[in-house]
């Protein structure tokens, strides 16, 4: 080499010798290839021999010759003097430090080696640190390049179910379900389809049947003893919560849920102050989804109200946005059911109370009290901290239980053990919004069904049929099997009463099925 024509260029020149001392990781740069293709001499190096140069204007490797770099530095081409990857990144709005950032330490090529479009790429998450391959680097900056953040296309943490719905990660059973919240994709399949175990949002105990993510989302988890009752919704029993948090102290006012008028006609929410030894009303419905189809009742109950002088505020749930109550305007419209909105309608229904409140003819000191109680409860209105306190604050009974029934200890004996025992104190007859776990004491075979149901079924059969759908030949396949069972009997000759005695069945039955073998 003439040293004459090159030797200013010895400062881009990467000295093999000395690559530690350059800030070149191993993840970015080939440092292997610098050291095998450099010579420790600049000026043995031949002119159009390529080897590894620090580009002038970003400092990063490049292979090149001096024949070549010189022309680029008189040139004066900005595009020609970045490395190949920062070339790229000149218009893409893109810092080649955040690539960096991005470009995982687990690739197996240095980001200097990486094609934009056919290598297979392993970026590190800036927000949870997960990797996340991908097979082309161009899908990824093409969305950086329009101001993105990575996070959309983090497949790790961030796209994990306990990132998309934080309020799970507590209710999430980690030892049945035996992978991490965070280590589960927010896919479809995991969201909408497969079903996982989750902890009453309750009681913090397993619940026994698994359900997917959208649905623990949408209705919280809760074990079969702390499931809601039918007729009272989650929103019914926060505002009745709020309501006796702040009102029950005082000995004038009187809180009902479920308010019976007209034998069974009834107010959700109840209040009766009494002041100067008359009483004064004030009442909530919470109209869900069921109202639809009934404006004709709903409206029959606005007019008892108003001819009693009950002051009345209905509630409404997102679907009744269009169906209207004639000269009816205390209405709060849901716009969704999310929880947390109930947070705004509680807070809206305690100062649409304190202004009515304000109407009556109290006594200034009485009225001062109740303002400080419910300004207080308004204050600390938090249906998601309280859901405990709230689930628990209601157990309807006063209807017969199940387990008091001699004439039905066959169907009690029935429920699952667990069930028996931790809800037994509560199982009415007539319960029939809940299905319940039973095992047959003829078969062994389990199902669920309403109580309601299978008492009704015992009740009305000759039998005393027990409800399990096995034993009521409801079961397609067993019966195909002992039909053909029975053909092949009586075939070789057995009668009637044997195969029924066989196979389990009544004589009846194998009739039955015989007559239509006869046939053929």
């Amino acid at each position: 080499m003439n040293k004459h024509n090159y030797h200013n260029l010895e400062q881009f020149y990467i000295y093999p010798q000395y690559i530690d001392t350059y800030p070149f990781k191993k993840h970015l740069h080939n440092i292997e290839a610098i050291v095998k293709t450099n010579p420790t001499d600049f000026f043995t190096l031949n002119p159009k021999t390529y080897y590894f140069f620090k580009m002038q204007l970003c400092g990063h490797p490049q292979k090149t010759s001096l024949v070549e770099l010189r022309k680029r530095i008189v040139t004066n081409d900005p595009l020609k003097l970045y490395c190949r990857i920062c070339k790229w990144l000149i218009n893409s709005g893109i810092t080649y430090e955040q690539l960096a950032k991005l470009y995982s330490v687990n690739n197996e090529k240095p980001l200097s080696d990486i094609h934009y479009r056919h290598h297979p790429v392993i970026f590190t998450c800036p927000d949870c640190g997960d990797d996340t391959p991908y097979k082309e680097m161009r899908w990824v900056l093409d969305h950086l390049k329009k101001g993105g953040s990575f996070k959309k296309h983090c497949k790790g943490k961030c796209n994990s179910v306990g990132m998309k719905y934080s309020a799970l990660v507590p209710l999430w059973d980690e030892n049945r379900n035996k992978v991490s919240i965070f280590a589960v994709p927010a896919n479809d399949d995991n969201l909408y389809h497969r079903k996982w175990y989750f902890l009453c949002a309750v009681c913090d105990k397993p619940i026994d049947t698994p359900t997917t993510v959208y649905n623990a989302a949408i209705n919280i988890p809760r074990c079969i003893r702390h499931k809601i009752k039918s007729g009272t919704s989650f929103a019914e029993m926060a505002i009745f919560f709020s309501f006796t948090r702040c009102l029950s102290a005082f000995p004038y006012i009187e809180l009902n849920h479920r308010y019976k008028y007209y034998r069974h006609r009834e107010f959700d929410i109840f209040v009766n102050v009494t002041c100067h030894d008359s009483h004064h009303f004030f009442a909530v419905e919470v109209d869900g989804i069921h109202h639809r189809n009934t404006a004709d009742k709903d409206e029959e109950k606005n007019q008892y109200a108003a001819k009693n002088m009950i002051h009345l505020e209905r509630v409404r749930d997102v679907e009744l946005v269009n169906i209207n109550l004639e000269n009816f305007n205390n209405l709060i419209q849901r716009k969704s059911r999310d929880k947390t909105e109930l947070n705004q309608i509680i807070t809206e229904l305690l100062n649409r109370f304190l202004r009515w409140l304000s109407t009556l003819n109290m006594e200034k000191e009485q009225f001062q009290e109740l303002k400080v109680a419910i300004i207080e409860e308004i204050q600390h209105v938090d249906v998601i901290r309280d859901e405990k306190a709230i689930w628990k604050q209601l157990n309807h009974l006063g209807k017969k239980l199940l387990k008091d029934d001699p004439k039905l200890k066959p169907i009690f004996e029935q429920l699952r053990e667990d069930v028996r025992r931790e809800l037994g104190d509560f199982i009415t007859v007539t319960e029939q919004d809940i299905k319940r776990p039973f095992v047959c004491s003829k078969c062994g075979n389990t199902w669920e069904q309403y109580v309601k149901a299978v008492v009704a079924n015992f009740r009305n059969s000759k039998r005393k049929a027990t409800g399990c759908p096995t034993c009521a030949n409801k079961n397609k396949e067993l019966n195909a099997k002992l039909k053909k069972e029975a053909f092949t009997l009586r075939k070789v000759g057995v009668t009637q009463k044997k195969i029924a005695e066989t196979l389990g069945k009544h004589p009846t039955t194998i009739s039955s099925w015989l007559k239509k073998f006869e046939t053929f």
